[in-house]
């Protein structure tokens, strides 16, 4: 995976950060819906590595990888 690309889906999703929610579509804020889903489970997957969020459901039916951002996320995401 393109370490530039990731970072730069990375940021995305963390200005994507509503205020009244802690947690997001990775799908939706990415646009990725069925053909890059794994790009976008890997984005989830990094940002739970790096502490940014908590990946809380993946289903590839449904187009969702649902992730909760941690304090550290919402920090990054300001």
């Amino acid at each position: 995976m393109d370490a530039i690309k990731l970072d730069s889906d990375i940021m995305m999703i963390l200005h994507a950060r509503r205020s009244d929610t802690d947690m997001l579509n990775v799908i939706e804020v990415l646009n990725v819906y069925p053909e890059n889903y794994q790009h976008a489970f890997d984005v989830a997957l990094e940002m739970d590595n790096r502490n940014l969020v908590k990946l809380l459901y993946s289903n590839f039916s449904a187009g969702k990888i649902i992730v909760e951002f941690t304090l550290l996320g919402k920090t990054r995401s300001v």
